[in-house]
């Protein structure tokens, strides 16, 4: 997109200068979601939620997800679904996965103030890292505090997705009317609907478990300090054999090892899994896993007590990001 840089990093990152519209909407490849948070009396309300089908194989293959097969399809169910709403949408929020919304974290000295060479030095540090053609990426930062013992001044949190698909999402909700002022990922989004069990742990944890793999976010008091995704290709799932459960637990032993070195003065307090509603055999398993491998048992995102009332049951998992992109706190 044309946007400058440092606009694009508020819309990839939440972050900015205005508060978070009450319109959150969040896309996989088979649903289309929207909820409309409000704050009422000190405390969130969730006054509507609805959602649509996606056809399948809406989007082509990709490992960052993949551009749509019929952006004009995709666009019919964005107005489809805009029509059954009860208040119109002029501004949201989107939420994606965390397979299709990626996060990182480089070492920089000081940047230049220039946007365009800003984009330059990042994407120059990103294109050693990823892989992935940095030319086909979208990238937003935003300075991070320092580890203790890294060899640059300065430390950057960097997301990016597929240029092409995030362009032909801002299109569909452009035509509908609706802009998109922000953009993040379902675990960045998951941090400020679980603030609170994690805004005063030295070091925490959250755990995303979805069917296109697991991502581990590692906070500092509330804010991201270590990152990490695994895909399905290289995990098995809850059913597997306990082999396979033994290699989730050495992947997890090694996050623990390398995040003892990075934050050595720093141990992990508390960690908060996020599994599908329906699965508890799924969570269970994965409590046993974090256990094993981080030394700390996952709390299920259910047994926190969000701060969110719904006339409707709803599944935690489903809500709570759109309920932390609605909810953030925007400075």
């Amino acid at each position: 997109m044309a946007a400058p840089f440092a606009s694009l990093g508020k819309r990839l990152l939440g972050m900015g200068s205005v508060p978070a519209p009450p319109h959150v909407f969040a896309l996989d490849a088979a649903t289309l979601r929207y909820g409309r948070f409000v704050l009422a009396g000190g405390a969130w309300e969730l006054r509507e939620l609805r959602r649509v089908e996606l056809p399948a194989e809406s989007f082509q293959p990709g490992l960052l997800g993949g551009p749509l097969r019929e952006p004009a399809l995709f666009g019919e169910k964005v107005a489809q679904l805009l029509a059954g709403l009860s208040t119109p949408v002029r501004e949201a929020s989107l939420v994606l996965p965390d397979a299709w919304l990626r996060l990182t974290f480089v070492e920089s000295g000081e940047l230049p103030r220039a946007l365009d060479a800003r984009e330059e030095v990042v994407r120059w540090k990103v294109k050693r890292l990823l892989p992935f053609r940095v030319e086909d990426l979208r990238l937003a930062t935003a300075e991070v505090a320092p580890l203790p013992q890294q060899s640059e001044a300065k430390r950057l949190l960097v997301a990016y997705g597929l240029e092409a698909l995030l362009a032909q999402l801002e299109e569909a909700f452009a035509k509908a009317g609706v802009w998109l002022g922000r953009i993040t990922s379902e675990s960045l989004a998951l941090l400020p609907a679980v603030g609170e069990a994690l805004a005063d742990a030295p070091l925490g944890a959250l755990a995303v478990v979805r069917d296109g793999g697991y991502t581990l976010l590692f906070t500092r008091r509330g804010e991201p300090v270590l990152y990490r995704f695994k895909s399905l290709d290289e995990i098995p799932s809850a059913a597997s054999s306990r082999p396979g459960a033994s290699t989730v637990e050495r992947d997890l032993r090694l996050t623990r090892a390398f995040v003892a070195e990075q934050l050595p003065d720093l141990a992990i307090g508390r960690v908060v899994v996020a599994t599908a509603d329906s699965n508890r055999e799924e969570a269970r398993a994965w409590q046993e896993w974090l256990a094993a491998g981080l030394g700390r048992a996952g709390e299920p995102l259910e047994a926190l007590r969000l701060p969110l009332a719904s006339a409707e049951r709803v599944g935690w998992m489903e809500v709570a990001p759109m309920l932390g992109a609605a909810r953030e706190e925007v400075r």
